[in-house]
């Protein structure tokens, strides 16, 4: 049962990327899509940036 779950999860994903599609065009919709992938990237590169400043903050202080 709980891959019936998993498989209507993914319909309803699919129908609510081709309604946004539908609604806001397709290269908005890439668009969003890559902004919400750059996200996480950013988030991880800010992360690593505070690690640098704090190692080097140790290290020189």
């Amino acid at each position: 049962m709980e891959r019936t779950s998993t498989m209507e999860q993914s319909a309803d994903f699919f129908s609510a990327v081709i309604e946004m599609i539908e609604n806001v065009g397709f290269p908005i919709f890439i668009s969003l899509f890559l902004l919400y992938r750059m996200e996480a990237k950013l988030n991880a590169v800010v992360e690593a940036v505070n690690q640098l400043t704090a190692v080097l903050s140790q290290k020189y202080h």
